[in-house]
Parts: structure tokens; sequence; C-alpha cells
């Protein structure tokens, strides 16, 4: 507990110093709420049974995720339950997270956990098989995810399962562990096998699969590469404390290789994404969270089975080791996919993860709901503490991310009044958010171009440059903001002006090609072809994507959105 104050306390602070503060309140306010669960689960949700009851509430939701996902991989249309909408993702499930690598995060934890409360678990038989089959269900959703990281961690996740599985067996049955070993080994390879020939009866998945080798015998690079080499380019930046929470949406794109024209949000590595934000002192403080958590949890499976398994006519089955183990394995899972993917950085799959480190933190429970000793008058108190703070600093905010949503939705759909109208109802609410001014301006700047009425066409055009600077004075380093506000001033005929944008959008973001296009775009409506032609040749070798619709333009057409990434 005191490792896990220490780690949190420094991200914490560190978050709070971050150069945009509308960046770093995710991380703020979602480290505020994985303390919350770390802190319940460890201190008060100390019972097998009461974490069995959480665990059943997580396989329920994973059954509805797969549901989901069962409709989007069979359908391929990208269906989505409550009105929400999906990127286009082809037959990839992703049910209702954002992406197919997230939910696959989600299935190989809860998975794990299923398995291990199947296989040590003294529940009756009825109940093991139907955790075995849920566990069954969750392993098949990573599969129709399509994510490749979701396949090399269950795998990593399944072989530290059966190799702690081995150990136990080893501690409480030494004379049948060779048997038992090798019977083990023959199944995994079994289930193994039949896995991979049942995934090749999809051409997606089998694609999918035929993706991973060559990306490690060294004939194909993963565009992950380039995500990494930037997220070390942005760490160089600031070694010791970090560039701060959020930053790599911009420092991403500055140190961008040219083989990356998507925005890249994330750096497709927790690992390298708290190194680069949080420098060495948040590694460090990572890896001592780490190996105090496996420790501890290792020690009480080793002291349980000690204690537990001691007479030879003991059924070899706890369900407080049942938890241990599906933790320890569930951990194993996110400790690889967490090389490639940024799973932790998502709410949903933070919060779980939280749980699972707070059995970490408490793992020898008591097997049922009796009496066990009360927390700490200290925990209480901080318990208490942290949740007022989210009700207290995050509450308020909500109603303007409300408005703004609404606002980002009516630009989307082309209703620029009504975009216009909505974000300045968000406005009463909430002004530090860089976006809501850039949706208004947005809304503005597509209102004048389609105004026949000059005079009219210019009111809209100066607010859009209004809002523009307003959002620029949060967050100055978004290239986004200054591409959108040269296109304005260009509705305006500041040439000059709209000029000075162009090139800063271009210093933030030297290698995304559209950014060339859009300027290429400006020096034809000054008449400058030739000079329009030289930038958008430097934009046309950055991508494959056919820039000269953008370039030969006399004006950029206004779009509701950012520029596309």
């Amino acid at each position: 507990m005191l490792v896990s104050a220490g780690f949190f306390f420094y991200v914490l602070v560190r978050a709070a110093f971050s150069p945009v503060p509308y960046l770093w309140w995710t991380d703020f306010l979602m480290v505020l709420a994985c303390l919350i669960v770390y802190i319940l689960t460890a201190v008060h949700i100390t019972s097998a049974r009461d974490r069995t009851i959480v665990l059943i509430v997580l396989l329920a939701i994973a059954l509805a995720e797969l549901l989901v996902g069962l409709r989007q991989f069979s359908q391929g249309d990208n269906w989505m339950p409550f009105g929400f909408l999906r990127a286009d993702s082809g037959k990839r499930a992703s049910g209702m997270f954002i992406s197919s690598i997230h939910l696959a995060g989600y299935l190989e934890a809860v998975g794990a956990m299923a398995l291990s409360c199947a296989c040590w678990s003294t529940w009756k038989t009825w109940a093991r098989a139907l955790a075995g089959y849920l566990a069954l269900l969750c392993y098949m959703g990573v599969a129709i995810t399509g994510s490749r990281g979701g396949y090399l961690s269950s795998a990593f996740s399944l072989l530290a399962f059966a190799v702690l599985s081995l150990w136990i067996q080893r501690k409480t049955n030494p004379g049948r562990f060779t048997g038992f070993a090798i019977l083990s080994t023959i199944v995994f390879g079994a289930i193994a096998a039949v896995a991979i020939i049942l995934m090749n009866q999809s051409d997606l998945i089998r694609h999918r699969l035929e993706m991973i080798g060559p990306q490690f015998s060294g004939k194909q690079l993963d565009i992950r590469i380039y995500n990494w080499q930037a997220a070390l380019d942005q760490f160089r930046v600031s070694p010791v404390f970090g560039t701060g929470a959020g930053t790599h949406l911009y420092f991403g794109r500055l140190f961008r290789r040219p083989q990356i024209q998507a925005d890249p949000e994330h750096a497709h590595s927790d690992y390298l994404e708290l190194l680069a934000e949080y420098g060495l002192i948040g590694a460090i403080g990572m890896a001592a969270f780490l190996f105090v958590h496996l420790r501890s949890c290792l020690g009480a499976a080793s002291a349980l089975t000690a204690r537990e398994f001691a007479d030879p006519f003991t059924p070899r089955r706890s369900n407080v080791l049942a938890i241990q183990l599906g933790a320890l394995a569930a951990i194993a899972a996110y400790l690889a996919h967490s090389v490639v993917d940024f799973n932790l950085h998502i709410p949903g799959n933070a919060l779980l993860f939280a749980f699972i480190f707070g059995i970490t933190a408490n793992p020898d429970a008591t097997a049922d709901g009796g009496a066990h000793p009360a927390p700490a008058r200290f925990h209480r108190w901080a318990l208490a503490a942290l949740g007022l703070a989210i009700c207290g600093w995050g509450l308020p905010k909500l109603p303007g991310e409300y408005w703004c949503e609404k606002a980002r939705v009516a630009l989307r759909d082309g209703r620029y009044d009504e975009a216009i109208q909505l974000g300045e109802k968000a406005l009463r609410h909430q002004r530090r958010n860089p976006f809501l001014y850039l949706h208004i301006g947005e809304a503005h700047r597509a209102s004048g171009a389609a105004m026949p009425i000059r005079s009219m066409a210019q009111l809209h055009y100066e607010a859009a440059v209004e809002n523009y600077k307003a959002a620029l004075k949060l967050f100055p380093q978004d290239e986004s903001l200054w591409v959108r506000l040269g296109q304005a001033l260009d509705g305006l005929r500041d040439f000059s002006g709209a000029e000075a944008a162009y090139l800063t959008a271009i210093e933030l973001d030297p290698n995304l090609g559209v950014l060339h296009a859009y300027y290429a775009a400006h020096l034809n409506a000054r008449g400058r072809e030739a000079e329009a032609e030289v930038e958008l040749a430097k934009g046309q070798n950055l991508t494959a994507e056919n820039l000269s619709l953008i370039g030969n333009s006399t004006l950029p057409k206004p779009e509701p959105g950012p520029p596309k990434q």
C-alpha cells in the first residue's frame, strides 16, 4: 500500500503540473477512480465470496460485449447498440469498446480469472463447468477481435497459468508432478492446435495470424515500431520527469515518422507512453508497484498451499487460491499486451486492473463472508477524500462535457447553427476545453463558406478566428487548430496571417502530408502556383493518399472537424 501510495501520488502530482490542463484531466480523474477501486478491493472487498460476486458481474459484462462482438463479426456492418457509432473496422469485433484491441484486453483478463475458478475453486461441478465455458467464450471473443496483441497476450497468460498450476502441483503433490506436467503439456498443445485450426477457418482471423510471423522474422516492420520511436524521442525531451500527462497527443505528431499518417494519439505501448509522459521516476514507480504486488500474491499462494493442502486427503482446491492464480494470470496477460497496445489508457480496463491489483495487494482473503480484520481508519479517510475529490472536482465538468459532445455531433451532421448554439451553451459550464472552441469555430467557418452574401460570410469567418484563437491559448501545440485558423484567415483574405498559421502547423507536425497540401492550397489562392507545386510534392512524398484535390483547389473546402489525419 505504501508503494502504491508513492507511485500514484507522483502520477497525480506530475499530471497536475502538465502543460495543457484539458489533456491531463483524463489521467488525473482516472487515477483517482482507480485508487478508489484499488483501496475498496484491498481493504473492504476481502472475502473470496465478495470478490467472486465482482467477478460474476465482470463475466456478465464480458458476455454482453461478446454478443455485440459476434454480431459485428458475423455481419461486418459496424453495428453498435444504443445508437452508438463505430469506426469502420470490417468484421473485427470490438463490442461496445472503442477498438477491438481494448475488447481483447478486457476479455483476456476476465477469461483468465474464469479459467482459474473452473480449475481451482471449490464450487459445485456445474458452476465450475459454467466458469470454464465462460472462459472459453472469452477466449473465443479474443479470437474474433483480430487483435494480434490479444492473441499473443492470451497465449502468454495461459502459459503463465499453466506454469503457476504446475508450481502448485509440485508443492502439494510432488510424487505425481511428472505425470501431471506431461498430461498438462499434451492438453495445452492439443487445445492450442485445435484453436489454430478453428481460427484458420475465418479468412479475417487467418490473415491476422499470418501477420504475426513476419514481424518476428524481420520480413515486415510493424507500424507500431514508428509509434515507439516517436515515444522514445519524446522521452529524450525530459527523461527524468517526463513531458506530462496527455502530451503524447502532440509530441507523437512532432516526432511522427512519415510511415504513420494516422493521428498517433497513443504510443501503442503502455510502458513507453508512461516513460515518455512521466519519465524515469514514473517507470521506476511502475516497476516497484508491479514487483511488490506480484511478490505479495505469489507469497500468499505459496503460504496458502502449505497451510491448507498439507493434509494429503484434502482436495487440492481453494476459492482463495483460484482468485489468486486468476489475478496473476490476468496480470501476465497485460504485462504482455501493454508492450504493444494501450489498454491501461482506457478507463474501463484501467478500473478492471485496479480491482485485480487490489486482490494482489491483499491476496490472502477470507474464504467465506465471515469476520475479518476491520480496515484501518486511514483507509476509510483516504476513500472518503478520494470520493470527495472526484465529486467536487470532476462532477462540475460534466455539463460542459455533455453539451460539448452534443455540439460535436451537430457539427458532424452538418447542423452548424445548432452546433454553435450548443457550443455556446457548453461554454457557460466549461471554458478550458480547447476542442469546444474548435467545434464552434468549425461551425462558423463552414457556415461562412456556404454563405452567398460576402458580409455575412465575413462575420462567420471572424467568429471562427476568434474561437480558434481562444482554443490556441489553451492548446498552442495543436496543429489542427493552426490549420483551421489559417483556413478561416484565408476566408477573410488575411493571407499573411494565414501563411503564418500554416507554417506553424507544419512546424508542429512536419511529416504529415495533408498539412503541406493545405498550405499548397493557400499558396494557390495567392497566385503562387510554382511554390504550391513544390509544397504539394512535399506532402505527396509523405503519403499514398492523393493530395491533388486539396492542393489544386483555390481555397480548402471547410470540413466539419479536425483535418483528416
